[in-house]
């Protein structure tokens, strides 16, 4: 029986969304955003994958460009900080690349051979990505970090902690909420 990749994308992002009962302590503004960083960062193994069956650059800086553009336009118009919002989702491509250089270091150690089924870049994973984006953008807004939300980077470390899936690393954690309190140091 042949599962496709969008199936399985779709259960593991589901399989994001269950809650643990160490969450509780974790403000409901924290939650939605680590809840939504934890999802982008759950796709970077698809991405690998695509880009190790196709031997593509782990590097996109014309997409990049072209996202963080977008973003920067969305945010004004949502009355978002277009610099914060750029800066954050720079690092959410620093992290998932992140992920993805170690998955190909470690895939390149083992000799690993194609992967089958691999997902579709640009027909499976992009949308899901993309469809993420203006749920990050809310959620950094509901931060409300222009009206003196801010707090330190290590209390939202330990709040990533209890959200983000334990495989991803304390560096790739820092680089992905960073934004926030750099923001916040700044507007103090």
């Amino acid at each position: 029986m042949k599962i496709s990749v969008t199936f399985l994308i779709i259960i593991l992002l589901l399989g994001a969304c269950s809650g643990r009962a160490e969450e509780a302590s974790v403000s409901s503004e924290d939650r939605l955003l680590l809840t939504l960083i934890n999802k982008r960062l759950l796709v970077a193994p698809l991405v690998a994958q695509s880009k190790w069956n196709t031997k593509a650059p782990i590097d996109d800086p014309v997409r990049e460009k072209i996202i963080l553009d977008s973003v920067q336009v969305k945010a004004e118009k949502m009355g978002l900080s277009a610099q914060l919002a750029s800066d954050f989702f720079q690092a959410q491509f620093e992290a998932g690349k992140m992920e993805q250089r170690r998955l190909h270091k470690e895939w390149e150690t083992q000799n690993h051979g194609l992967f089958e089924p691999a997902p579709d870049l640009a027909a499976e994973v992009r949308p899901i990505l993309d469809s993420l984006t203006p749920e990050l953008l809310i959620a950094l807004k509901k931060l409300n970090v222009e009206s003196g939300y801010c707090r330190s980077l290590k209390e939202l470390k330990k709040d990533a902690r209890k959200i983000i899936d334990s495989g991803f690393s304390d560096e790739i954690i820092a680089v992905a909420v960073e934004p926030v309190e750099k923001y916040c140091r700044k507007h103090e």
